[in-house]
């Protein structure tokens, strides 16, 4: 799939992943096509799985959901509704988008890019 993307948009500089395992294969998936993470395609993965983000080469940025504290509150939720206390609207919990080296900022006429 990867590689079909590539063909499709050869100056593609940049993917999103739907999950850090898609994004995993993406950047080896790029490494065969004869390009550089991040430096020909930047690359970001969702949901911080730490095992793939960090084992990726270079190291995976990546949105983390911080599931931990979404179960909690979903495990919370669901013992208030039994115990006769449900609650109705929408929940917003903050996630965070996690820097690692497959997001570089491009060089700019050989200088770095300061954020």
């Amino acid at each position: 799939m990867a590689g079909g993307l590539l063909r499709a948009a050869p100056d593609l500089d940049a993917v999103f992943c739907g999950n850090d395992q898609i994004a995993r294969g993406v950047a080896d998936t790029v490494r065969e096509a004869g390009k550089r993470v991040p430096e020909d395609i930047a690359l970001v993965g969702f949901d911080n799985w730490e095992v793939i983000a960090a084992a990726c080469r270079p190291s995976l940025t990546t949105v983390d959901m911080n599931l931990r504290e979404l179960g909690r509150t979903a495990g919370e939720e669901l013992l208030s509704a039994i115990e006769g206390r449900p609650s109705s609207g929408l929940r917003r919990l903050p996630c965070s988008l996690v820097l690692r080296e497959s997001s570089r900022p491009r060089q700019s006429q050989g200088q770095p890019v300061s954020a």
